[in-house]
């Protein structure tokens, strides 16, 4: 059973599981976060493309984010594909800007919230096989 922050979480998970091009682990994850946090689920076409099935890490610097908004999404993004990163780049061997990871992308930084739970419970439906 799934552990919802209050009934508009729940509420707005399923509109947008249902909207989603698929129910997968990463689907979930993701849509699970975002409908978590009120500044995310009330710009969801900000933070996710859903016709494109596809995370906007843009969004990380919009004027709009709080503290724990932030840290949702970085969760999210991070289950969802993996994403680590913010501004920070280097020029690589081929003279090419590439991103760094960040640490803000770390446990310590991430679990520091009263949503903690919230985020366990996102990585259980996108790790089922392990967290059982």
């Amino acid at each position: 059973m799934i552990k919802y922050y209050d009934e508009r979480h729940k509420m707005i998970f399923a509109d947008l599981i249902r909207r989603m091009k698929s129910n997968d682990c990463y689907h979930l994850a993701i849509a699970y976060l975002i409908a978590l946090d009120y500044d995310c689920r009330n710009r969801i076409e900000c933070v996710f493309d859903i016709e494109n099935d596809t995370i906007l890490p843009d969004c990380l610097h919009s004027g709009w984010q709080t503290g724990t908004s932030l840290k949702t999404l970085r969760l999210a993004f991070n289950l969802w594909n993996g994403y680590c990163f913010d501004t920070d780049t280097y020029i690589d061997q081929d003279g090419q800007r590439s991103l760094l990871p960040s640490s803000s992308y770390a446990v310590d930084s991430i679990f520091c919230s009263t949503y903690a739970p919230y985020y366990w419970e996102a990585i259980k439906l996108r790790y089922p096989e392990y967290t059982q």
